[in-house]
């Protein structure tokens, strides 16, 4: 089969989705269309053509931020978030994603309270109508007061420790300029001593100190990790740090060239992070506004770093290691191991 067939016909694992930046523009038309049937009020006009960026477009990661107020906007009704979860779950099923570990940051509207928040996405990921497997890790944001940090903690571990199946992860995301990783210690840890796995926003912008106190807290996992190398604003000091460590990196190729945290596909750190065994997950980050999917992503892994079709399915299935949830890793690694065999990879 044709590079196109195959990475979307292969079984893919996406450990790294903000579920507002995921959806799509048809899904973000839906929510538009039920908003107003329900009587609340759009906020968000014509700007749903400024959420998706073209093929070619690029912006700073400042920039990107405030995008995710239309999403926000479109996703403040329990009924709507269930919906927006739903079709962007479908969505990556549809595209061959066959586990899901989407992530979200509990948000408190005049509709919903962040409990609420929680409670709607976990009741949809229950629905048995999927195929996919979901998994639901909870965000705290590197710009949240004190308080809100420790209530989102909170909440997290009450729903973990009420659906452990489901609610498997913490994770600190948000503008990696704002905010300093001490400060977000204390409730990570005890996140962690509850259970729950934790990933971490991680070298998204030259700061090697922080780089390093992450990579020392000793993370499940780590997101993007573009400045760590000394080829990409780190130093040699925190790349070997990485390297011995082996924390698995979930890098996301079209996000990194599309903010310009990566200048392009070909000069980008996943070169680096494979050459040296660093344990990686390719992932979409946020699909919606980047315009991509997960298969797209291992397209463009297999024609600009030239990975052959038989060891990109077994960096899918290498991935099954570095999901959250122990139980349903056998499930989705039998699924990739029998598309292995069928295909005869």
């Amino acid at each position: 089969m044709d590079l196109d067939t195959f990475c979307r016909e292969m079984p893919k694992i996406e450990l790294h989705a903000h579920l507002n930046g995921s959806l799509s523009r048809s899904t973000m038309v839906s929510l538009q269309r039920y908003l107003a049937d329900l009587g609340v009020k759009d906020k968000t006009n014509a700007f749903i053509e400024k959420f998706q960026m073209s093929s070619g477009d690029s912006k700073t990661l400042s920039d990107v931020f405030p995008l995710f107020k239309i999403a926000q906007e479109l996703t403040s009704v329990p009924e709507s978030l269930a919906m927006a979860t739903a079709m962007t779950m479908q969505e990556f099923e549809e595209d061959g994603c066959c586990y899901i570990e989407l992530r979200s940051t509990p948000r408190e509207t005049s509709h919903m309270t962040h409990k609420q928040y929680i409670e709607t996405i976990v009741q949809t990921m229950k629905n048995d109508k999927f195929s996919i497997i979901p998994c639901f890790i909870i965000s705290i944001n590197r710009s949240s007061p004190k308080n809100e940090v420790e209530m989102i903690t909170d909440l997290a571990i009450e729903y973990h420790k009420k659906y452990p199946d489901l609610v498997v992860g913490i994770e600190l995301s948000g503008n990696p300029a704002v905010g300093k990783f001490s400060h977000f210690l204390p409730a990570l840890t005890r996140s962690r001593e509850a259970g729950l796995k934790v990933t971490l926003h991680c070298g998204e912008i030259p700061n090697p100190q922080e780089v390093t106190e992450m990579l020392k807290f000793r993370p499940d996992r780590i997101g993007h990790g573009v400045c760590i190398h000394p080829n990409h604003g780190g130093n040699e000091e925190i790349w070997q740090l990485l390297c011995k460590s082996q924390i698995p990196v979930e890098v996301c190729l079209t996000s990194n060239v599309n903010t310009k945290s990566t200048l392009s596909y070909g000069s980008h750190h996943f070169k680096e992070l494979y050459n040296a065994n660093v344990p990686i997950v390719i992932c979409t980050d946020d699909k919606g506004v980047f315009a991509t999917s997960l298969s797209q992503e291992y397209r463009i892994c297999a024609e600009t770093i030239g990975i052959d079709p038989s060891k990109l399915v077994r960096l899918s299935l290498r991935a099954c290691d570095y999901i959250f949830s122990d139980d349903k890793k056998k499930n989705v690694r039998d699924k990739i191991l029998n598309f292995i065999n069928k295909n005869a990879l």
